[in-house]
Protein backbone atom coordinates (compact mmCIF):
# COMPACT_ATOMS: atom_id res chain seq x y z
CA UNK A 1 0.00 0.00 0.00
CA UNK A 2 1.31 4.10 -0.43
CA UNK A 3 1.72 5.72 2.28
CA UNK A 4 -0.71 8.89 2.64
CA UNK A 5 1.84 10.64 1.72
CA UNK A 6 2.91 9.10 -1.66
CA UNK A 7 -0.80 8.36 -2.00
CA UNK A 8 -1.70 12.51 -2.19
CA UNK A 9 0.80 12.68 -4.69
CA UNK A 10 -0.42 10.13 -6.72
CA UNK A 11 -3.39 11.60 -6.89
CA UNK A 12 -2.02 14.63 -7.81
CA UNK A 13 0.00 12.96 -10.87
CA UNK A 14 -2.85 11.33 -11.80
CA UNK A 15 -4.70 15.00 -12.02
CA UNK A 16 -1.91 16.13 -14.52
CA UNK A 17 -2.39 13.21 -16.51
CA UNK A 18 -6.23 13.82 -16.87
CA UNK A 19 -6.80 17.26 -15.70
CA UNK A 20 -10.67 18.04 -15.40
CA UNK A 21 -12.00 20.49 -17.79
CA UNK A 22 -12.89 20.64 -21.43
CA UNK A 23 -16.48 21.21 -23.28
CA UNK A 24 -17.83 17.97 -21.71
CA UNK A 25 -16.73 19.37 -17.85
CA UNK A 26 -15.04 16.07 -16.97
CA UNK A 27 -13.26 15.33 -14.35
CA UNK A 28 -9.88 14.83 -13.43
CA UNK A 29 -8.44 11.24 -13.21
CA UNK A 30 -7.16 12.29 -9.37
CA UNK A 31 -9.34 10.28 -7.66
CA UNK A 32 -9.34 7.44 -4.71
CA UNK A 33 -11.41 5.06 -7.46
CA UNK A 34 -8.63 5.72 -10.55
CA UNK A 35 -6.05 5.03 -8.02
CA UNK A 36 -7.01 2.08 -6.87
CA UNK A 37 -8.21 0.90 -10.37
CA UNK A 38 -4.34 1.70 -11.75
CA UNK A 39 -3.05 0.10 -8.30
CA UNK A 40 -5.24 -3.15 -8.84
CA UNK A 41 -5.07 -3.60 -12.82
CA UNK A 42 -2.74 -6.41 -12.61
CA UNK A 43 -4.84 -8.17 -15.20
CA UNK A 44 -3.22 -5.90 -17.41
CA UNK A 45 0.54 -5.11 -15.57
CA UNK A 46 2.47 -7.61 -14.38
CA UNK A 47 3.54 -4.99 -11.06
CA UNK A 48 1.26 -1.89 -11.15
CA UNK A 49 2.34 -1.38 -7.21
CA UNK A 50 6.09 -1.25 -8.31
CA UNK A 51 5.78 0.77 -11.33
CA UNK A 52 3.76 3.25 -9.24
CA UNK A 53 5.99 3.66 -6.62
CA UNK A 54 9.07 3.93 -9.24
CA UNK A 55 7.60 6.42 -10.96
CA UNK A 56 6.84 8.49 -7.27
CA UNK A 57 10.40 7.56 -5.96
CA UNK A 58 11.54 9.48 -8.88
CA UNK A 59 9.40 12.48 -8.95
CA UNK A 60 10.09 13.12 -5.56
CA UNK A 61 14.25 13.43 -6.12
CA UNK A 62 13.53 15.36 -8.48
CA UNK A 63 11.64 18.33 -7.52
CA UNK A 64 9.73 19.25 -4.05
CA UNK A 65 6.25 20.03 -3.19
CA UNK A 66 4.94 18.79 -6.51
CA UNK A 67 1.34 19.63 -5.49
CA UNK A 68 2.43 23.72 -4.87
CA UNK A 69 4.34 23.52 -8.36
CA UNK A 70 2.73 25.96 -11.78
CA UNK A 71 1.57 23.79 -13.61
CA UNK A 72 3.79 24.15 -16.34
CA UNK A 73 6.38 23.10 -13.43
CA UNK A 74 4.38 19.91 -12.68
CA UNK A 75 4.49 19.05 -17.06
CA UNK A 76 8.24 19.68 -16.83
CA UNK A 77 8.61 17.74 -13.80
CA UNK A 78 6.35 14.39 -14.93
CA UNK A 79 8.31 15.13 -18.42
CA UNK A 80 11.95 14.73 -16.70
CA UNK A 81 10.12 11.45 -15.09
CA UNK A 82 8.88 9.96 -18.56
CA UNK A 83 12.48 10.69 -19.92
CA UNK A 84 14.30 8.59 -16.81
CA UNK A 85 11.17 5.75 -17.17
CA UNK A 86 9.74 5.91 -20.72
CA UNK A 87 8.31 2.40 -20.39
CA UNK A 88 6.76 2.80 -16.65
CA UNK A 89 6.15 5.81 -17.56
CA UNK A 90 3.53 4.56 -20.37
CA UNK A 91 2.50 1.89 -18.30
CA UNK A 92 0.93 4.11 -16.21
CA UNK A 93 -0.68 6.20 -18.73
CA UNK A 94 -2.46 3.65 -20.44
CA UNK A 95 -3.37 2.22 -16.88
CA UNK A 96 -4.76 5.56 -15.54
CA UNK A 97 -6.44 5.73 -18.41
CA UNK A 98 -8.10 1.96 -18.70
CA UNK A 99 -9.24 3.36 -14.91
CA UNK A 100 -10.67 6.37 -15.57
CA UNK A 101 -12.68 5.86 -19.04
CA UNK A 102 -14.25 2.36 -17.19
CA UNK A 103 -16.08 4.26 -14.23
CA UNK A 104 -19.24 4.45 -14.71
CA UNK A 105 -19.96 8.04 -14.03
CA UNK A 106 -17.55 8.66 -16.90
CA UNK A 107 -18.86 6.90 -19.58
CA UNK A 108 -22.29 8.44 -19.28
CA UNK A 109 -19.98 12.02 -20.46
CA UNK A 110 -18.62 10.73 -23.49
CA UNK A 111 -22.31 9.27 -24.87
CA UNK A 112 -21.82 5.85 -24.39
CA UNK A 113 -24.05 3.81 -21.54
CA UNK A 114 -23.15 3.47 -17.52
CA UNK A 115 -23.46 -0.05 -18.16
CA UNK A 116 -20.38 -1.92 -18.87
CA UNK A 117 -19.72 -3.13 -22.45
CA UNK A 118 -20.49 -6.83 -22.19
CA UNK A 119 -22.81 -8.48 -22.32
CA UNK A 120 -25.53 -6.20 -23.89
CA UNK A 121 -22.83 -3.56 -25.60
CA UNK A 122 -23.53 0.10 -26.21
CA UNK A 123 -26.38 0.77 -28.74
CA UNK A 124 -24.71 2.26 -32.00
CA UNK A 125 -26.70 3.97 -34.05
CA UNK A 126 -27.06 3.17 -38.04
CA UNK A 127 -25.44 4.88 -40.73
CA UNK A 128 -27.22 7.01 -43.20
CA UNK A 129 -28.09 5.37 -46.41
CA UNK A 130 -26.23 8.95 -47.70
CA UNK A 131 -23.42 7.92 -45.81
CA UNK A 132 -23.30 4.38 -46.54
CA UNK A 133 -23.58 4.63 -50.57
CA UNK A 134 -20.45 7.93 -50.47
CA UNK A 135 -18.45 4.82 -48.41
CA UNK A 136 -19.28 2.04 -50.80
CA UNK A 137 -19.08 4.17 -54.00
CA UNK A 138 -15.43 3.25 -54.54
CA UNK A 139 -15.65 -0.17 -54.27
CA UNK A 140 -18.95 -0.76 -56.32
CA UNK A 141 -17.16 1.52 -58.99
CA UNK A 142 -14.32 -1.13 -58.94
CA UNK A 143 -16.81 -3.46 -60.38
CA UNK A 144 -16.34 -7.14 -59.83
CA UNK A 145 -13.36 -8.23 -58.27
CA UNK A 146 -13.97 -11.88 -58.08
CA UNK A 147 -14.39 -15.14 -60.52
CA UNK A 148 -18.02 -16.25 -60.81
CA UNK A 149 -18.35 -20.18 -60.05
Amino acid sequence: MLTQEDNTLFLAVLDEIIPAGGVRRMPSAGVKAVAEGVLSATAYSEHPMKTVTLLLETLRAGVTGFDTLSPQDRVAALKAVEARHPAEFNELVRLTYMAYYSRPEIRPMLGVGAHPVHPDGYGVERESDALMEELTAPVRARGTAYRRV
